[in-house]
């Protein structure tokens, strides 16, 4: 190894059989740059056959190593390196072995398996289907809970609780029916007002009354209660709606 800095140098000898490249001078990091359009020079102009010669190289440090593992391949360069008539000192050596080692196992990306468009739809497919199916043996489950639960309180009227049964029909039925009827009186008021002046723009004030009908019986008949009733989600408001 020579003591004095000197760039490194890349050079390929054809006039030998077979072609010689001899790897020289100091690749270090100082010298990175040259380094990198030397060794993209070199790409492609040499085959298999060629025979790497390491003797002249000086200072290495990693960013060299890398280099020389780019422009050589991590394989190719550690069989020079390793080469009996190889002059390299061990700490280069080791050096080298750990560089081009650490790029082979862990820098090289790994190759994903490409999957067809086709497969893909069928694979998507085939899990909405068997989240389809377990949610509906989860529903036929608990209707079966249900039905064998109330199978067995049927044939056991001991263990019926009626004076439960009955106070929350009463809390959840009869103690809403003043709030039902208000509520219900106070929007079908509200849907007349407003439907009897947009229907008055077009003359036909006279289906005010069958607007009222239609809207109780398509939405708030079961609306309106369901809202009053104790325990029932309260109504969304017009600004949460319009989110």
């Amino acid at each position: 190894m020579t003591s004095s800095v000197t760039p490194g140098t890349a050079q390929l000898d054809l006039a030998h059989s077979p072609a010689q490249l001899r790897i020289g001078g100091d690749w270090t990091l100082a010298h990175y740059s040259d380094l990198k359009r030397l060794s993209q020079s070199l790409d492609g102009r040499y085959d298999s056959s060629t025979h790497i010669d390491l003797n002249g190289l000086g200072a290495l440090d990693t960013a060299g190593a890398s280099l020389l593992v780019e422009l050589l391949g991590a394989e190719r360069l550690g069989q020079s390196a390793e080469h009996p008539d190889c002059t390299l000192s061990a700490a280069d050596r080791a050096l080298l072995h750990t560089v081009y080692t650490s790029l082979n196992d862990f820098c090289v990306p790994v190759k994903e398996p490409e999957i067809s468009v086709s497969v893909q739809l069928l694979s998507r497919i085939g899990s909405a289907v068997y989240t389809v199916w377990q949610d509906t043996l989860k529903v036929l489950g608990f209707i079966g809970l249900i039905l064998e639960t109330l199978a067995r309180g049927l044939l056991r009227p001991k263990r019926w609780r009626i004076t439960p049964v009955v106070a929350h029909i009463e809390q959840t039925g009869l103690d809403a029916a003043p709030i039902v009827a208000l509520l219900t009186f106070l929007v079908g008021a509200v849907v007349a007002f407003l439907g009897a002046t947009v229907l008055a723009n077009f003359g036909a004030s006279i289906f005010t009354v069958d607007l009222v009908a239609f809207s109780f019986l398509r939405n708030s008949a079961y609306c309106s209660p369901r809202f009053s009733w104790p325990g029932a989600p309260p109504a969304p408001s017009p600004r949460r709606s319009a989110r």
